[in-house]
């Protein structure tokens, strides 16, 4: 009778063979630093490499679906300008939702984007703090009447293919962005193995003081680091390809420089957790003894439907 290898069988018979030859190679004293052994090493990390395991990136998500999130965005930015110094510390949480109103055959998603709720501390050295909570604040100061206009409506419809880019976007009205960071994460459109890398091109235009214009070719790098138990985690950094040494170019980017980590959910196809950090330092930005650093971090998550994250609003505070 005819028996049928299962793959697990024949993975196990591989790995069965790979480790014999190593216990044989260790059995003769073959040293991987002599030709013949090296070669040997650089075989059995190919094989292992085959069978490595690929994991598709995509957001799943059904017609009719809720998904929100809260999103922490802090801030710290101090200067120096002619011996002048001033210290401005921000924070804004606010809770994000995308109502999903149709996902095609193909797998695109279409979803309203929608800012439920918003709770904003500003404090500028020497003046008066100021604060606004869309929930409570029913005339808001000055500062936050344009924010306070887009609470709770739809600011955009978006449609994204399953890997998280953006295929058309119509704004509804001018935007408010509770943050920093992308509003999807774009994954590659094949699936990848762990420490594998991909990168998503961009530009940013920045003025001069003359008028004229000075683009700055900049780009996401992504890396999968691991995935354990159906969590991908992700690291990011973004890459300036464009060389820039004018401290006025500089300290327009600074908010554009992230370094973080993202929690993906593989099977269910959504965001587990996001974090950016920026830390940067531009000196001779207005002045030769001018100087600012700028600290900030961006955090989302999701929060249970019908939840607001005020919520989890002392978390931010802390």
């Amino acid at each position: 009778m005819q028996t049928r290898l299962t793959l697990a069988t024949l993975l196990a018979v591989v790995t069965v063979v790979s480790l014999f030859s190593v216990c044989v190679i260790a059995a003769r004293g073959d040293d991987s630093s002599k030709p013949g052994g090296a070669n040997l090493t650089a075989e059995l990390a190919k094989a292992t490499d085959k069978l490595a395991p690929v994991y598709a990136l995509a957001y799943k998500f059904a017609p009719g679906e809720q998904f929100r999130t809260k999103v922490v965005h802090m801030a710290t930015v101090e200067t120096k300008i002619k011996g002048v110094a001033q210290k401005t510390d921000s924070r804004t949480l606010s809770t994000r939702l995308w109502r999903i109103k149709q996902v095609t055959s193909q797998g695109e998603i279409v979803f309203e984007n929608v800012i439920e709720r918003v709770e904003m501390w500003n404090s500028v050295e020497g003046r008066k703090e100021l604060k606004y909570d869309s929930a409570v604040d029913k005339e808001p100061q000055p500062e936050f009447q344009q924010v306070a206009a887009s609470i709770g409506k739809v600011l955009a419809t978006v449609t994204i293919n399953r890997h998280g880019r953006i295929l058309s976007r119509q704004d509804a009205q001018r935007q408010f962005n509770p943050g920093i960071g992308e509003l999807t994460i774009p994954f590659p459109e094949t699936p990848v193995k762990a420490g594998a890398s991909w990168s998503i091109p961009d530009e940013v235009r920045v003025k001069l003081e003359d008028g004229t214009i000075k683009k700055v070719q900049i780009q996401q790098k992504y890396r999968l680091e691991k995935v354990e138990s159906g969590v991908a985690t992700i690291v990011l950094e973004t890459q300036v390809l464009t060389p820039v040494n004018e401290p006025q170019v500089q300290v327009e980017l600074v908010q554009r420089l992230q370094r973080g980590t993202i929690k993906f959910d593989v099977d269910a196809g959504r965001l587990i957790h996001k974090q950016l950090d920026m830390d940067q330092s531009v000196f001779g930005f207005s002045g030769a003894d001018s100087h600012m650093q700028y600290l900030a971090r961006f955090t989302e998550e999701p929060v249970k439907d019908g939840q607001t994250a005020s919520a989890t609003a002392g978390e931010a505070k802390r």
